[in-house]
């Protein structure tokens, strides 16, 4: 018996740990792999995350995510690192910000139409953590916040169900980051929120015993 999951794609983000137990708190299982990592498209799969990084997208040696292989088939959330990626990959651009941002900001001009901000309010709270700026987004797909410094806080492409923030949903002073990430993972992803960390002890004893069987 396998369950839903959602797998992070982790650049070396200080906070990756934390979007893996907010999902949890979702009761939704999660996976952290490396940003490298060949991952599987399997019926289990139910979504993707591109956390943050210490690297700037215009490093030479920037972390190379799997975009390409998920694009169009699996509904993907961009994080910081994640959101600037997209961009650039995509035929956005990403330059070096005025001034680096880093604290707490709000979200205005809200398209509260787009999924991923249900319910989120104008001047919601949320915390930024970059050096770099999205200054202009993917043909095809649309601003769906700004901040007062910044005139992409995040971008999506419904159609394709590819979502991107510039700021950490993660993180305690995002006030309604778990929101957010809600809408990910069962709105976006349509995940049923059934795992609990007791459901995955059992999985894992059952799949133990199926493949040691009669050995120790």
């Amino acid at each position: 018996m396998h369950n839903e999951k959602i797998i992070i794609f982790d650049s070396g983000s200080q906070y990756t740990q934390l979007i893996a137990r907010k999902i949890r708190e979702l009761n939704v299982y999660c996976e952290i792999v490396p940003y490298n990592k060949n991952i599987e498209l399997t019926t289990e799969l139910k979504g993707i995350i591109f956390s943050g990084s210490p690297f700037s997208v215009r490093d030479e040696n920037h972390p190379i995510l799997p975009l390409d292989k998920f694009y169009g088939k699996l509904p993907i959330l961009g994080i910081c690192y994640g959101a600037q990626f997209i961009a650039q990959s995509l035929g956005g651009t990403v330059s070096p910000s005025k001034h680096r941002e880093y604290g707490r900001a709000h979200l205005i001009n809200i398209n509260k139409n787009d999924a991923l901000f249900q319910t989120i309010e104008e001047y919601s709270q949320v915390w930024m953590s970059h050096a770099d700026s999205i200054i202009q987004v993917p043909p095809t797909f649309n601003i769906t916040a700004k901040t007062k410094d910044i005139p992409v806080a995040a971008f999506s492409n419904e159609f394709k169900k590819v979502y991107a923030i510039q700021f950490h949903p993660e993180v305690y002073h995002t006030v309604q980051g778990l929101q957010i990430l809600k809408n990910f993972i069962v709105s976006i992803c349509g995940c049923k929120q059934d795992w609990t960390p007791k459901a995955y002890i059992e999985m894992t004893i059952a799949e133990i015993k199926q493949t040691v069987r009669n050995d120790k």
